[in-house]
Formats: C-alpha cells, structure tokens, sequence
C-alpha cells in the first residue's frame, strides 16, 4: 500500500465562522445531511478521524495537538492522511498549521501505557470526513495566509479548530457524545485552565466518553499501520479546476499530496 499526505492546499472549502466561537458550518452544507443518510459504504474504503495530543514537550508543558484525517482504499492501494493543529517547529517554536509527517506519524499506532501522548481515533462515514477536511482546510488556508483569528495566540486558534472539527461528526445526527467547548457555565475545562491545555483535556474527555468507539490497532487495517516511518510520496499538482470540470465525465483519481511545514507566523 503507498502512503500519500492528504490535499490541504487544494480549493478550500470556506467554513462560516460567524462569531468566533460560532459553531462551524462549511458552505453548500445543505444536503451534506441528505447525503449522509443516503451514504453506502464502499467495501474497499475507509475513513478515520484521529485526535491526537502530547504533553511536556514545549516550555509550558504541553505538546502537539491537533486534528488528523486517514482514509485507506483497498482497491487502489492506497492511503491519505495529513493533519492540522499544533506541532513543534524549528527550535521547539510552537507553530499552528499542517502538521509535519514526522509529527503526526507517530500516532499511527497506539501510545503505549507509559506514553505521554493521548489519542482517540474514530471510523468515521465519508460525509462526515468530507466536512471534518472541510474545516481543516480552512484552517490550513488560514495559517498559510496569515488570517488566523487569534493572531498573537496560536493555540486559541487550536481551540476553535478542535471545537468546529469534533462539531461536523454531529452535523447530521448524534454520533459521538461530544465535549461543550463553549466557555459556558458548564465548561469546566476552558474555565479551569490555560488555553495550551485545552485540546488535550478535551481529548482526555473524549475518550473516556466514547472510549466503546475508539478503534483499536487490533481493529485496524495492518497494511495502513506498516505505514509507519514511510515518508510520502512526493508532492503532485492537482489538476486546475477547469481542466477537472471539462474531465469530469472521465473515470480520473487524483492523488492527494504530502504538504510541508507551513512557517509561524
């Protein structure tokens, strides 16, 4: 099976922030509900959602966190991954935006008992991947062109993504028993702690509410875990939109691209 980075610089699907901690809404979401409940699944396809946090590696005693996408087709051989949130950068900078490979890679399996690191991973639909990618780009596009709402705080930033990621697997109906990041009367953890350590507390959460839905390596594909350590395959341009348009009557796959490292800003 090849590994492929998953598109996040590709045509970005807006995402209606409204107020800030407005709930995400990814535009011409009318009928995203319609399409999941008459979604079938493919027999060679699959899509996880994975949230993934780190402690005691930056000065302040937190660590990466972000939001990460994987999806396998058995037919084609092969996969997609890419993630977008907090990672380490050059000189243990804190940096917002996609996530290195090297970063995220770790978390193709399980951390181990004694690991610092956390993870919940979900099989999701693929409406529901197609809208949690919806955000990520948006947030990626965000970084990359210095719009990010919190621009002095990155890891507000993190918060608000986590918040409108974990929010579209619920957009059509009650999947997961989802946190309230709110910052309301019954948000205990934004209320009771710095923002550096809201994703991880909020994943902590997450999995103890729906620890029945994590999947575990036992239940993964093992040709997606030998994935492990393999760099991507290089990055291709996808095709221009015109040019997909005037193809589209035409049976074409287009590969999805490993990404670098977006530069703080």
């Amino acid at each position: 099976m090849e590994r492929v980075g998953l598109w996040l610089r590709g045509l970005t699907v807006a995402v209606c922030l409204g107020a800030a901690w407005g709930a995400a809404g990814a535009e011409g979401a009318s009928g995203s509900c319609e399409s999941e409940a008459s979604w079938v699944p493919a027999a060679t396809a699959r899509h996880f959602l994975v949230l993934a946090a780190s402690k005691g590696v930056f000065y302040n005693r937190t660590g990466p966190s972000f939001v990460m996408l994987i999806k396998m087709d058995a037919a084609t051989g092969e996969s997609e991954m890419g993630a977008v949130g907090i990672y380490s950068g050059d000189k243990g900078r804190v940096v917002f935006g996609t996530v290195p490979w090297q970063t995220y890679d770790a978390f193709l399996h399980e951390p181990g008992k004694k690991s610092q690191n956390i993870m919940l991973r979900l099989e999701i639909n693929e409406p529901q991947y197609e809208r949690v990618l919806g955000v990520l780009r948006t947030w990626e596009r965000r970084a990359r062109e210095n719009a990010l709402l919190y621009p002095d705080e990155v890891f507000m930033n993190n918060i608000l993504l986590v918040k409108q990621a974990t929010e579209e697997l619920n957009r059509c109906r009650e999947s997961v028993n989802l946190y309230e990041l709110d910052w309301g009367v019954n948000d205990r953890i934004s209320d009771n702690n710095p923002p550096s350590r809201v994703p991880f507390l909020v994943f902590e959460e997450l999995m103890r509410r729906n620890a029945s839905l994590h999947v575990a390596d036992s239940k993964m594909p093992e040709e997606l875990l030998s994935l492990s350590g393999s760099e991507p395959l290089s990055a291709r341009e996808p095709v221009p939109a015109n040019e997909a348009v005037a193809r589209a009557s035409a049976p074409v796959h287009v590969h999805h691209v490993h990404e670098p490292a977006i530069a703080a800003h």
